[in-house]
């Protein structure tokens, strides 16, 4: 009570100073609240997260979702509903306990379609006819979209569909390849638009067996407009080294014009066991591929690495210092 009345003692006498003085740093505080206020906050650069589905999972997804909007992620990405001879659709249960728990974490959901478990060693074998087998695919993941929007159509959390087929710079050389290709995700994308209008995306990856600019022509003229690309790092896969992916992350920004996801690879091969990177590796990455590639939202592959007790929470206590 005796320093406020000090205080109040000495406003008392310097009134005419106290209200100019007041005035000023109202100005002041106003000028600074109205500039921070107008800035864009800065984004956590994981925006979206993979999830490959496995029958062994056991999967809190409330507890999840919670995890994922701590870290800042708008976005998971379901690989695929089905899998090989596993459907994970067979009731509606799995897909909506994951939508009703996104929903009510503002949380956003892509889903795959159907996943061949042996797509490349299928495109591997020489005897193998690939414009038959693409269209034995496009069937199944027809039927498998539409078996997703029953469900999903429901929920706004609902954002797209995934198609599990990736594209590489191994599998595709032949010309006759590429145009069956070409052809199997246009009629892919036309057949999805009929059942609803929601994004699709798709992902690549590249091993350095096509020139460069030959591989992202490729890959521009396949997706064109139809695809949102997501674009694997090839770090954590030992693809290629780290100036390596740099490289072709700034080519595919030219052509792309930024419109494309880089997949960072929260993964590392030790004595032929995957496990998750450490903070530092992740961190490095993500510098990577933010400033190669030009693009502050990233995604990351997968879920089994980042929730990762040590791997999330020094993700999250990172990501706290951003703003």
């Amino acid at each position: 009570m005796q320093e406020t009345a000090k205080i109040n003692k000495h406003y008392v006498y310097n009134g005419s100073f106290f209200i100019k003085i007041s005035t000023l740093l109202i100005i002041i505080s106003a000028t600074i609240y109205l500039y921070s206020s107008n800035q864009e906050p800065k984004k956590a650069p994981i925006a979206m997260v993979f999830y490959q589905p496995l029958l062994q999972d056991k999967m809190d997804w409330n507890s999840n979702f919670k995890k994922f909007h701590q870290a800042g992620v708008k976005t998971i990405i379901l690989q695929w509903s089905k899998f090989g001879v596993v459907d994970f659709l067979r009731d509606d249960k799995w897909l909506k306990n994951i939508l009703h728990n996104a929903q009510r974490h503002h949380i956003k959901v892509v889903v795959g379609l159907y996943g061949d478990d042996k797509y490349f060693k299928t495109l591997e074998k020489k005897e193998t006819n690939v414009e038959i087998y693409l269209n034995s695919l496009l069937h199944k993941n027809i039927l498998q979209a539409k078996k997703i929007y029953k469900i999903a159509q429901k929920y706004n959390a609902f954002s797209g569909y995934y198609i599990y087929d990736e594209i590489d710079d191994t599998n595709f050389i032949d010309r006759n390849k590429e145009k069956y290709l070409t052809a199997y995700l246009k009629s892919m994308a036309k057949s999805l638009k009929k059942i609803s209008s929601h994004r699709l995306y798709i992902s690549s990856y590249f091993s350095q067996h096509m020139p460069i600019d030959e591989y992202i022509n490729f890959i521009s003229n396949i997706t064109n407009t139809r695809y949102t690309l997501l674009l694997q790092s090839g770090i954590g896969a030992n693809l290629v080294n780290a100036k390596e992916s740099s490289r072709y992350m700034k080519i595919f920004s030219k052509k792309f014009k930024g419109a494309f996801i880089p997949i960072v690879e929260s993964f590392k091969m030790n004595k032929g066991k995957i496990e998750a990177i450490d903070i530092e590796s992740l961190n490095r990455q993500i510098d990577i591929l933010s400033k190669s590639s030009n693009n502050s939202k990233l995604a990351l592959f997968s879920l089994r690495y980042f929730l990762e007790d040590e791997l999330f929470t020094n993700y999250c206590a990172k990501k706290s210092t951003i703003r």
